[in-house]
Protein backbone atom coordinates (compact mmCIF):
# COMPACT_ATOMS: atom_id res chain seq x y z
CA UNK A 1 0.00 0.00 0.00
CA UNK A 2 2.50 2.53 1.08
CA UNK A 3 4.38 1.88 -2.62
CA UNK A 4 0.74 2.30 -4.10
CA UNK A 5 0.84 6.01 -2.43
CA UNK A 6 4.20 7.16 -3.28
CA UNK A 7 3.55 6.40 -6.89
CA UNK A 8 0.32 8.68 -6.48
CA UNK A 9 2.05 11.54 -5.25
CA UNK A 10 5.18 11.39 -7.96
CA UNK A 11 2.55 11.23 -10.32
CA UNK A 12 0.73 14.64 -8.55
CA UNK A 13 4.12 16.32 -8.27
CA UNK A 14 4.95 15.71 -11.68
CA UNK A 15 1.42 17.57 -12.52
CA UNK A 16 1.32 20.85 -10.44
CA UNK A 17 4.62 21.53 -11.81
CA UNK A 18 3.69 24.23 -14.15
CA UNK A 19 0.49 24.88 -12.17
CA UNK A 20 2.34 25.75 -9.03
CA UNK A 21 4.94 28.00 -11.16
CA UNK A 22 7.80 25.41 -10.08
CA UNK A 23 10.63 23.87 -12.43
CA UNK A 24 12.47 20.36 -12.63
CA UNK A 25 15.86 19.97 -11.40
CA UNK A 26 17.49 17.14 -13.37
CA UNK A 27 19.20 15.79 -10.30
CA UNK A 28 18.56 11.51 -10.35
CA UNK A 29 20.94 10.79 -7.94
CA UNK A 30 18.92 12.81 -5.62
CA UNK A 31 15.54 11.40 -6.92
CA UNK A 32 16.38 7.81 -6.16
CA UNK A 33 13.74 6.20 -4.41
CA UNK A 34 13.99 2.88 -2.34
CA UNK A 35 13.10 -0.02 -4.29
CA UNK A 36 9.58 -2.35 -3.40
CA UNK A 37 10.24 -5.50 -3.59
CA UNK A 38 7.62 -6.35 -6.53
CA UNK A 39 9.80 -3.69 -8.36
CA UNK A 40 12.08 -6.78 -9.75
CA UNK A 41 11.82 -8.75 -12.76
CA UNK A 42 13.75 -12.29 -12.51
CA UNK A 43 12.99 -16.18 -14.31
CA UNK A 44 13.89 -19.01 -12.71
CA UNK A 45 16.63 -21.01 -15.26
CA UNK A 46 17.00 -17.67 -17.05
CA UNK A 47 19.46 -14.86 -17.32
CA UNK A 48 17.50 -11.43 -17.81
CA UNK A 49 19.31 -8.65 -18.76
CA UNK A 50 17.79 -5.59 -19.69
CA UNK A 51 13.93 -4.21 -19.95
CA UNK A 52 12.12 -0.90 -21.69
CA UNK A 53 8.78 0.18 -20.62
CA UNK A 54 6.08 2.15 -22.20
CA UNK A 55 2.46 2.97 -20.98
CA UNK A 56 -0.53 3.31 -23.19
CA UNK A 57 -3.75 5.32 -22.53
CA UNK A 58 -5.15 2.40 -21.06
CA UNK A 59 -2.89 2.70 -17.97
CA UNK A 60 -1.15 -0.63 -18.94
CA UNK A 61 2.64 -0.81 -19.05
CA UNK A 62 4.04 -2.76 -21.86
CA UNK A 63 7.78 -3.88 -21.02
CA UNK A 64 10.24 -5.71 -23.23
CA UNK A 65 13.05 -7.52 -21.85
CA UNK A 66 15.88 -9.67 -23.05
CA UNK A 67 16.54 -13.11 -21.35
CA UNK A 68 18.71 -16.40 -22.11
CA UNK A 69 20.01 -19.74 -20.57
CA UNK A 70 23.39 -20.97 -19.80
CA UNK A 71 26.41 -18.25 -18.78
CA UNK A 72 26.45 -14.54 -18.78
CA UNK A 73 28.07 -14.65 -22.04
CA UNK A 74 25.64 -16.78 -24.16
CA UNK A 75 23.61 -13.30 -25.36
CA UNK A 76 25.01 -13.33 -28.96
CA UNK A 77 23.97 -16.47 -29.36
CA UNK A 78 20.58 -17.53 -27.29
CA UNK A 79 19.00 -14.47 -26.47
CA UNK A 80 14.96 -13.44 -27.16
CA UNK A 81 13.43 -10.78 -26.52
CA UNK A 82 10.18 -11.00 -23.91
CA UNK A 83 6.84 -9.02 -23.59
CA UNK A 84 5.57 -8.60 -20.18
CA UNK A 85 2.42 -6.24 -19.02
CA UNK A 86 1.87 -4.92 -15.77
CA UNK A 87 -0.47 -2.57 -14.26
CA UNK A 88 1.84 -0.18 -12.62
CA UNK A 89 5.23 1.05 -14.07
CA UNK A 90 7.27 -0.78 -11.46
CA UNK A 91 5.64 -4.03 -11.72
CA UNK A 92 4.92 -6.80 -10.82
CA UNK A 93 5.38 -7.80 -14.73
CA UNK A 94 3.57 -10.80 -16.37
CA UNK A 95 5.72 -12.45 -19.45
CA UNK A 96 3.03 -12.93 -22.25
CA UNK A 97 4.68 -14.07 -24.97
CA UNK A 98 8.67 -14.52 -26.84
CA UNK A 99 8.37 -11.23 -30.13
CA UNK A 100 12.21 -11.59 -31.23
CA UNK A 101 14.16 -14.71 -30.81
CA UNK A 102 15.82 -17.34 -32.81
CA UNK A 103 13.88 -17.30 -36.70
CA UNK A 104 12.73 -19.25 -38.75
CA UNK A 105 14.10 -17.87 -41.88
CA UNK A 106 17.41 -19.38 -40.35
CA UNK A 107 20.53 -18.53 -38.96
CA UNK A 108 22.71 -17.17 -41.89
CA UNK A 109 20.45 -14.04 -41.85
CA UNK A 110 21.80 -11.31 -39.21
CA UNK A 111 19.41 -11.76 -36.85
CA UNK A 112 18.63 -15.32 -37.25
CA UNK A 113 19.80 -16.44 -33.79
CA UNK A 114 19.64 -13.80 -31.06
CA UNK A 115 17.46 -10.61 -30.44
CA UNK A 116 18.78 -8.67 -27.32
CA UNK A 117 18.70 -5.34 -25.43
CA UNK A 118 15.50 -3.53 -26.38
CA UNK A 119 14.85 -0.19 -25.96
CA UNK A 120 11.18 1.00 -26.97
CA UNK A 121 9.56 4.11 -27.89
CA UNK A 122 6.69 5.74 -29.15
CA UNK A 123 7.26 8.19 -32.22
CA UNK A 124 4.02 9.88 -33.57
CA UNK A 125 1.47 7.06 -33.20
CA UNK A 126 3.37 4.01 -33.90
CA UNK A 127 5.93 2.22 -31.65
CA UNK A 128 9.51 1.00 -32.23
CA UNK A 129 11.57 -1.53 -30.94
CA UNK A 130 14.90 -1.09 -31.42
CA UNK A 131 17.35 -4.06 -30.95
CA UNK A 132 20.30 -6.26 -31.51
CA UNK A 133 20.54 -8.90 -33.55
CA UNK A 134 22.99 -11.54 -34.10
CA UNK A 135 23.54 -14.72 -35.86
CA UNK A 136 26.11 -15.85 -33.94
CA UNK A 137 28.44 -16.99 -36.19
CA UNK A 138 28.95 -14.49 -39.47
CA UNK A 139 27.48 -12.13 -41.02
CA UNK A 140 28.71 -13.39 -44.43
CA UNK A 141 27.95 -9.81 -46.49
CA UNK A 142 30.58 -9.24 -49.10
CA UNK A 143 31.26 -6.00 -50.07
CA UNK A 144 32.01 -4.42 -53.30
CA UNK A 145 36.18 -4.83 -52.62
CA UNK A 146 35.68 -8.69 -51.60
CA UNK A 147 35.80 -8.10 -48.18
CA UNK A 148 33.30 -9.62 -45.79
CA UNK A 149 32.12 -8.33 -43.21
CA UNK A 150 32.29 -10.58 -40.46
CA UNK A 151 33.96 -10.50 -36.59
CA UNK A 152 37.50 -11.12 -36.95
CA UNK A 153 37.11 -14.64 -34.94
CA UNK A 154 33.40 -14.82 -36.50
CA UNK A 155 31.75 -15.40 -33.79
CA UNK A 156 31.28 -12.68 -30.94
CA UNK A 157 31.51 -9.23 -33.31
CA UNK A 158 28.57 -9.68 -35.09
CA UNK A 159 25.91 -7.10 -33.86
CA UNK A 160 24.07 -5.02 -35.95
CA UNK A 161 21.24 -2.62 -34.87
CA UNK A 162 17.43 -3.35 -36.15
CA UNK A 163 13.98 -1.91 -35.46
CA UNK A 164 10.53 -3.47 -35.86
CA UNK A 165 7.13 -1.40 -35.69
CA UNK A 166 3.70 -1.81 -34.57
CA UNK A 167 0.37 0.08 -33.97
CA UNK A 168 0.43 -1.02 -30.63
CA UNK A 169 2.76 -2.53 -28.40
CA UNK A 170 1.00 -6.23 -27.73
CA UNK A 171 2.15 -6.19 -31.54
CA UNK A 172 2.24 -7.64 -34.22
CA UNK A 173 5.14 -6.52 -34.70
CA UNK A 174 6.48 -5.86 -38.28
CA UNK A 175 10.61 -6.23 -38.95
CA UNK A 176 12.42 -4.31 -41.17
CA UNK A 177 15.08 -6.72 -42.23
CA UNK A 178 18.33 -4.51 -43.28
CA UNK A 179 20.56 -3.71 -40.67
CA UNK A 180 19.15 -0.23 -39.20
CA UNK A 181 23.06 0.77 -38.45
CA UNK A 182 25.64 -0.98 -40.10
CA UNK A 183 28.91 -1.72 -39.87
CA UNK A 184 31.00 1.02 -42.05
CA UNK A 185 33.19 -0.96 -44.31
CA UNK A 186 36.74 0.59 -43.88
CA UNK A 187 38.24 -1.48 -41.52
CA UNK A 188 40.15 1.86 -40.11
CA UNK A 189 36.75 2.76 -39.35
CA UNK A 190 35.88 2.87 -35.14
CA UNK A 191 33.01 0.83 -35.76
CA UNK A 192 34.21 -1.82 -38.38
CA UNK A 193 33.22 -4.72 -36.06
CA UNK A 194 29.63 -4.03 -34.41
CA UNK A 195 27.26 -1.81 -33.99
CA UNK A 196 24.73 -2.34 -31.01
CA UNK A 197 23.12 -1.02 -28.00
CA UNK A 198 20.86 1.27 -29.67
CA UNK A 199 18.76 4.20 -27.89
CA UNK A 200 16.59 6.56 -29.51
CA UNK A 201 15.09 10.14 -28.86
CA UNK A 202 13.56 13.01 -30.96
CA UNK A 203 14.80 16.49 -30.35
CA UNK A 204 12.91 20.04 -30.70
CA UNK A 205 13.74 19.76 -34.38
CA UNK A 206 11.37 16.97 -35.49
CA UNK A 207 14.69 14.74 -36.25
CA UNK A 208 15.54 11.44 -34.28
CA UNK A 209 19.34 11.06 -32.60
CA UNK A 210 20.58 7.55 -31.93
CA UNK A 211 23.13 7.43 -30.02
CA UNK A 212 24.81 3.34 -30.29
CA UNK A 213 27.56 1.36 -28.96
CA UNK A 214 30.54 0.49 -31.71
CA UNK A 215 33.60 -1.32 -31.98
CA UNK A 216 36.76 -2.20 -34.06
CA UNK A 217 38.54 -4.04 -31.27
CA UNK A 218 40.31 -6.92 -33.85
CA UNK A 219 40.54 -5.25 -37.15
CA UNK A 220 41.73 -2.31 -39.22
CA UNK A 221 44.43 -0.23 -38.31
CA UNK A 222 43.04 2.56 -36.65
CA UNK A 223 42.33 2.88 -33.06
CA UNK A 224 41.07 -0.12 -31.56
CA UNK A 225 38.53 0.12 -28.64
CA UNK A 226 34.57 -0.01 -27.84
CA UNK A 227 33.32 3.44 -27.72
CA UNK A 228 29.83 5.21 -28.20
CA UNK A 229 28.87 7.64 -31.16
CA UNK A 230 25.38 8.85 -32.64
CA UNK A 231 23.37 9.26 -35.84
CA UNK A 232 20.52 11.29 -36.87
CA UNK A 233 17.56 10.99 -39.25
CA UNK A 234 14.63 12.13 -40.49
CA UNK A 235 12.55 8.96 -39.62
CA UNK A 236 12.84 6.90 -36.36
CA UNK A 237 13.05 4.09 -39.15
CA UNK A 238 16.06 6.01 -40.85
CA UNK A 239 17.74 5.94 -42.98
CA UNK A 240 19.94 6.79 -40.17
CA UNK A 241 23.02 9.29 -41.24
CA UNK A 242 26.31 8.45 -39.00
CA UNK A 243 28.13 11.33 -37.41
CA UNK A 244 31.76 9.67 -37.63
CA UNK A 245 32.68 10.99 -34.20
CA UNK A 246 33.10 9.35 -30.87
CA UNK A 247 31.33 10.69 -28.04
CA UNK A 248 32.09 10.68 -24.14
CA UNK A 249 35.53 9.80 -24.82
CA UNK A 250 38.04 8.54 -21.83
CA UNK A 251 41.77 10.28 -22.22
CA UNK A 252 43.36 6.90 -21.28
CA UNK A 253 40.50 3.97 -21.57
CA UNK A 254 39.56 2.18 -24.44
CA UNK A 255 36.12 0.96 -23.37
CA UNK A 256 35.20 3.63 -20.59
CA UNK A 257 31.13 3.54 -21.36
CA UNK A 258 28.64 1.70 -22.59
CA UNK A 259 24.86 0.99 -22.61
CA UNK A 260 23.43 4.11 -23.37
CA UNK A 261 19.97 5.94 -22.46
CA UNK A 262 19.26 9.22 -24.32
CA UNK A 263 16.20 11.39 -24.21
CA UNK A 264 15.50 15.16 -25.10
CA UNK A 265 13.92 17.35 -21.76
CA UNK A 266 13.83 21.07 -21.86
CA UNK A 267 15.76 22.25 -24.76
CA UNK A 268 18.91 19.21 -23.77
CA UNK A 269 19.84 16.30 -24.80
CA UNK A 270 20.43 14.23 -21.40
CA UNK A 271 22.79 10.39 -21.58
CA UNK A 272 23.12 7.90 -18.59
CA UNK A 273 25.45 5.60 -19.23
CA UNK A 274 27.03 2.71 -17.89
CA UNK A 275 30.73 3.52 -16.23
CA UNK A 276 31.97 0.40 -17.25
CA UNK A 277 35.16 0.49 -15.09
CA UNK A 278 34.53 3.52 -12.88
CA UNK A 279 37.00 5.35 -15.27
CA UNK A 280 35.02 8.49 -15.30
CA UNK A 281 33.85 8.72 -11.36
CA UNK A 282 36.10 6.63 -9.91
CA UNK A 283 33.93 3.91 -9.44
CA UNK A 284 31.68 1.69 -11.29
CA UNK A 285 27.78 2.99 -11.78
CA UNK A 286 25.56 5.03 -13.55
CA UNK A 287 26.93 8.96 -14.76
CA UNK A 288 25.36 11.56 -16.76
CA UNK A 289 26.30 13.38 -19.72
CA UNK A 290 24.52 16.74 -22.00
CA UNK A 291 24.61 18.11 -24.50
CA UNK A 292 22.53 21.34 -26.46
CA UNK A 293 22.96 19.71 -30.29
CA UNK A 294 23.68 16.21 -29.79
CA UNK A 295 27.26 16.71 -31.08
CA UNK A 296 29.66 18.09 -28.05
CA UNK A 297 28.56 16.51 -24.90
CA UNK A 298 29.65 17.38 -21.62
CA UNK A 299 29.45 16.06 -18.09
CA UNK A 300 26.34 17.28 -16.12
CA UNK A 301 26.55 18.92 -12.67
CA UNK A 302 25.11 16.25 -11.07
CA UNK A 303 27.07 13.79 -12.83
CA UNK A 304 26.96 10.64 -11.04
CA UNK A 305 23.64 8.74 -11.42
CA UNK A 306 24.59 5.68 -8.39
CA UNK A 307 26.37 2.78 -8.03
CA UNK A 308 26.53 -0.92 -7.80
CA UNK A 309 24.17 -0.64 -5.30
CA UNK A 310 20.28 -1.16 -4.51
CA UNK A 311 18.64 0.22 -1.66
CA UNK A 312 15.38 -1.49 -0.49
CA UNK A 313 12.12 -0.33 0.46
CA UNK A 314 12.89 -2.56 4.07
CA UNK A 315 16.09 -0.36 4.25
CA UNK A 316 18.31 -2.88 3.39
CA UNK A 317 21.26 -1.64 0.82
CA UNK A 318 22.88 -4.30 -0.99
CA UNK A 319 25.79 -4.40 -3.63
CA UNK A 320 26.32 -5.61 -6.92
CA UNK A 321 28.44 -6.82 -9.25
CA UNK A 322 27.13 -5.23 -12.16
CA UNK A 323 24.47 -2.45 -12.51
CA UNK A 324 23.84 -1.60 -16.18
CA UNK A 325 21.61 -1.53 -19.28
CA UNK A 326 20.05 1.98 -17.90
CA UNK A 327 16.40 2.35 -19.65
CA UNK A 328 14.48 5.22 -18.08
CA UNK A 329 10.46 5.81 -18.28
CA UNK A 330 9.31 9.47 -19.02
CA UNK A 331 5.92 9.91 -17.72
CA UNK A 332 4.83 13.46 -19.24
CA UNK A 333 8.48 13.82 -20.36
CA UNK A 334 10.12 13.78 -17.59
CA UNK A 335 12.27 10.31 -16.03
CA UNK A 336 10.16 8.47 -13.66
CA UNK A 337 11.18 5.42 -13.44
CA UNK A 338 14.96 3.81 -14.10
CA UNK A 339 15.26 -0.26 -15.49
CA UNK A 340 18.82 -1.64 -15.24
CA UNK A 341 19.65 -5.19 -15.09
CA UNK A 342 21.69 -6.57 -12.33
CA UNK A 343 24.29 -9.10 -11.38
CA UNK A 344 24.73 -10.20 -7.70
CA UNK A 345 25.93 -13.55 -6.31
CA UNK A 346 24.90 -15.51 -9.43
CA UNK A 347 21.82 -13.90 -9.66
CA UNK A 348 20.93 -11.88 -12.83
CA UNK A 349 17.54 -9.84 -12.85
CA UNK A 350 15.83 -6.60 -13.85
CA UNK A 351 15.51 -3.81 -11.27
CA UNK A 352 12.79 -1.16 -11.65
CA UNK A 353 13.68 1.56 -9.63
CA UNK A 354 11.15 4.66 -8.59
CA UNK A 355 12.10 8.19 -9.37
CA UNK A 356 10.69 11.24 -7.30
CA UNK A 357 11.15 14.21 -8.66
CA UNK A 358 13.58 16.95 -7.63
CA UNK A 359 11.64 20.52 -7.71
CA UNK A 360 12.81 24.22 -7.70
CA UNK A 361 10.28 27.00 -6.45
CA UNK A 362 10.04 30.57 -7.97
CA UNK A 363 10.84 33.04 -7.31
CA UNK A 364 13.89 32.05 -4.48
CA UNK A 365 14.60 28.97 -6.26
CA UNK A 366 14.37 26.61 -2.67
CA UNK A 367 14.98 23.04 -3.69
CA UNK A 368 12.92 20.23 -2.20
CA UNK A 369 11.92 17.35 -2.53
CA UNK A 370 8.36 15.70 -2.26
Amino acid sequence: MRTFYNNVIVLFVFSILSIAGCSYEQNLNAQIQPVPRCAVLQEDGYIVWGASMVRTDDDVCHLFYCRWKGNLGQWTKTSEIVYATSNSPLGPFEPQKVILGREAEGEDIWYGVSSFNPTVQKFGDKYYLYYVGSNGSNFPVQNKDGVYKTGADGNFITQRIGVVVADNPAGPWRRIKTPLVDISDSLDSFDCDMTCNPTVTQGADGKYLMVYKCSNRKRGTGDRGIYLTTATSDSPTGPFKKSNSKICVHPTSSFAVEDPFVWYQDGMYWLVVDDQRGDFSGEKGLIQFQSKDGVDWERSENFVVCRTEIEWEDGRIEKTHHLERPQIWLNNGKPAVLYAAVSQNGKYYNVHIPLQPVIKISPDKETFQR
